[in-house]
């Protein structure tokens, strides 16, 4: 039996939080976990806390996962091996830390994307100690079909073109230009509509950008108009396209999801998206930042029926050969197998199957 202790901040990002959620569920028998939730209302309300209780358990957990920087504090001083989620790059700060604690702890990486992973070696961390493990999908939660009864609980009409924000919104995923965007397709046709998931710090920002363009009627937050928890899953089934606008490195399950939907994307162009959508392959992409070509996209994927087709076909045939929740539980039982084994991490990659050689991405 392989005991783990997944340490977490209240503060961390919904990928990182399922996939705590899905590794719990799905271990299955030899392995045991224990969720170390940190924060002010959580189990410990500190890393400090979090340190004390992993000291009380001692010699009762054989490997430490920490999915944040919090995490990380708090588990390096247990004495025991450990690994490091990271759905994001890491900044010079967290490259540095890592350094130290890599140089005299059994510590692995586990990186979301391959942009992470490289960012991660170019930083001085050890090749052979940086893996990549993307997130997982959990395909039967996917809402793919329209949703009637969710788009007028949200206040849409069957006429209005719904734009739906990716994940939640923070300062990298740059919802304030899905706003714009939005804003400027608004005035040209009152059909087009932008609905956000309603979770991240950004969230009320974005409704008071839309007043102060007046054009507050135009956006939805999914969850303060609902009054309940939404999950991010849902909300495929109100919209009719994905908007990405991130301007740097943000996590990817909410692209995941929206490819699993079979939503058409229009996206900026960044590393993490890049490893992901391609134009004119699974999306339209635009190279500038800008509301003015981001809308130009949105219009021309609206009025050609059959590149929507093209592009989301494909997409969801592409998010279920990276995605599926299957791979993602293989490839961390070996990881923690090994490790608990002490022998050399070598984490298996799924070849490219037949849905990816049809469309022309294997290799």
């Amino acid at each position: 039996m392989i005991r783990i202790a997944h340490l977490i901040g209240r503060d961390a990002c919904f990928e990182q939080r399922r996939g705590v959620d899905a590794l719990v569920r799905g271990l299955g028998e030899g392995f045991e976990s224990e969720v170390v939730r940190i924060g002010q209302g959580e189990k410990c309300r500190s890393w400090l806390a979090a340190m004390r209780h992993l000291r009380r358990r001692a010699g009762q957990i054989d490997l430490i996962h920490a999915w944040d920087g919090v995490g990380l504090a708090a588990g390096v001083g247990a004495g025991v091996p450990m690994v490091v989620g990271l759905a994001v790059p890491p900044g010079r700060g967290l490259s540095g830390w890592l350094r130290a604690v890599m140089a005299y702890r059994p510590v692995q990486i586990v990186a979301a994307t391959a942009t992470t992973r490289r960012i991660c070696v170019e930083r001085g961390m050890a090749l052979e100690r940086c893996h990549l493990i993307r997130p997982a999908v959990d395909f039967g939660k996917i809402a793919s079909r329209r949703d009637a009864g969710l788009r007028r609980e949200l206040g849409f009409t069957d006429e209005d073109f719904v734009i739906l924000a990716a994940g939640e919104s923070t300062r990298p995923a740059n919802h304030e230009l899905a706003v714009w965007t939005s804003g400027i397709l608004n005035v040209l046709d009152r059909s087009y509509k932008l609905l956000a998931w309603g979770r991240g710090g950004h969230s009320g920002k974005l409704v008071r950008f839309a007043k102060s363009l007046k054009q507050g009627e135009m956006i939805r937050l999914a969850e303060p108009t609902l009054g309940r928890a939404v999950d991010f899953e849902e909300l495929p089934a109100a919209a009719d396209l994905l908007l990405v606008t991130s301007n740097g490195a943000q996590p990817t399950l909410p692209l995941a999801m929206g490819m699993a939907a079979g939503l058409p994307i229009v996206s900026t162009v960044t590393y993490t998206n890049g490893e992901l959508l391609e134009d004119h392959h699974n999306a339209l992409m635009t190279p500038k930042t800008t509301a003015r070509m981001l809308a130009q996209r949105v219009m021309a994927l609206r009025y050609d029926s059959g590149l929507q087709w093209e592009l989301s076909d494909r997409a969801r045939v592409e998010a279920f050969e990276y995605f599926s929740t299957s791979r993602f539980l293989v490839q961390y039982r070996t990881l923690y197998r090994q490790i608990n084994e002490g022998t050399e991490v070598q984490i298996p990659q799924s070849a490219p199957g037949a849905g990816l050689r049809f469309h022309g991405r294997a290799g």
